[in-house]
């Protein structure tokens, strides 16, 4: 499965959606192909202030939806 940091989006407590914001965290994943069972972990950012509640991952941004709680 190819993760894109461009495929995460980020869902506020009042429901809005806000993109991610590119190159703005350190701790940001590159693109990169996970084989089954393997992962990654990596900070999400967003442009606009917000209290996150879900970030949503769409497989490469169109397929299914993948959506965890915001920690």
């Amino acid at each position: 499965m190819e993760v894109n940091p461009l495929y995460f989006a980020i869902t506020d407590t009042n429901g809005t959606r806000h993109t991610f914001v590119l190159a703005a965290d350190e701790n940001q994943s590159d693109t990169v192909d996970l084989a089954p069972g393997e992962n990654v972990s990596s900070t999400v950012t967003v442009k606009d202030p917000c209290t996150p509640q879900y970030v949503t991952f769409t497989d490469r941004g169109r397929g299914d939806l993948i959506r965890v709680n915001a920690s």
